[in-house]
């Protein structure tokens, strides 16, 4: 191996003989991996479930956590040899042993469905699940990533489990609310509260709350959002479900719900303007006036189009990539 300074900077070169090793080193792993998944995938077609061959299923995961395949035969060794043989102690320290395993691959892999799938799978065949131990590891995961999708969904099957107890609703939506105050830049806490708010609802958990009070608050709290990072297209995602949502729209006047949309076409105006003051549309603020504009139009029949197409002009330029799309809709 020789080295080089470049810009201040040790390069090292591999010799030839160095190189040569290198790529026999690297083939002589694809050629061992190749083997052993064959090895596996033939196992499985002939229905071997033993000891040997769940340590295959390690063997692979560790080098391919992706492989679903595999992770679909490591299941059904453990339902047809370890749960027809091992009582419920030996059971409970296997799928014990299995969540750590579980949780290492989420360490390097947070974000691959199948181990997450798995995880659902173990608690679900678990004798003896501690759901507040899961609860709490979410929450260390969500410190690691606190928009991680993966998390959320587990999060709220969890809960589902948990609250087969009691109800997290409220529980849930501060926590909520603590995820996005910490980062209001969190689609999936967002989304995780449209989830939550009609279950707010519908078990009676907001008393003495109107359903107009209700979306007042949530919209003044979102406002905060807005005007803190205006490029956040979350924050305008969650706003037009807070406008759309059968929730709210089913259970408010029409003169209230009108009197929502016009405040909010003003405030969403303003910000934009502030933005443009600043030297730029801003392109989630323009689709959002066309959004209300729509509402509006098809609640009063008044005639918006003007200020919609208005608009999808400027969007066309502004929001270049979609420029079809605003082309089309300007056309209809």
């Amino acid at each position: 191996m020789v080295s080089s300074i470049q810009h201040g900077i040790k390069r090292f070169h591999l010799s030839e003989e160095a190189r040569r090793q290198k790529l026999a080193k690297e083939e002589h792993t694809i050629k061992n991996y190749r083997a052993l998944t064959e090895n596996v995938l033939t196992l499985k077609a002939q229905g071997v479930f033993n000891d040997s061959a769940f340590k295959k299923t390690t063997d692979i995961l560790d080098v391919n956590p992706e492989f679903y395949t595999v992770w679909n035969y490591r299941r059904d060794i453990i339902v047809n040899h370890y749960m027809q043989s091992l009582g419920e102690e030996g059971l409970v320290d296997l799928f014990d042993k299995e969540l750590l395993y579980n949780m290492a691959k989420f360490r390097e892999f947070p974000k691959v469905y199948w181990i997450w799938n798995h995880r659902t799978w173990l608690l679900e065949n678990h004798p003896r699940v501690n759901w507040e131990n899961e609860l709490l590891l979410v929450e260390k995961i969500h410190k690691l990533d606190p928009r991680n999708f993966h998390g959320w969904t587990y999060r709220r099957y969890i809960i589902s489990h948990m609250e087969k107890d009691k109800d997290l609703t409220l529980q849930e939506f501060e926590y909520t609310t603590k995820m996005i105050n910490a980062n209001f830049s969190n689609f999936s806490a967002l989304h995780n509260r449209t989830k939550l708010i009609p279950k707010l609802f519908e078990r009676g958990l907001l008393i003495n709350t109107t359903h107009a009070q209700f979306l007042t608050k949530e919209l003044e709290y979102l406002h905060n959002a807005m005007y803190t990072d205006p490029d956040d297209q979350s924050v305008f995602i969650y706003l037009r479900w807070l406008l759309t949502s059968d929730i709210f729209v089913q259970n408010i006047t029409e003169e209230q719900y009108i009197e929502f949309l016009q405040q909010e076409l003003e405030t969403v105006k303003e910000l934009n303007q502030l933005e443009k003051d600043d030297g730029k549309e801003n392109s989630w603020c323009l689709q959002t006036v066309v959004t209300i504009n729509q509402l509006i139009q098809g609640q009063t029949g008044e005639d918006k189009s003007e200020e919609i197409t208005q608009c999808l002009k400027l969007l066309v330029d502004v929001d270049p990539l979609r420029r079809n799309r605003y082309i089309d809709l300007m056309k209809r």
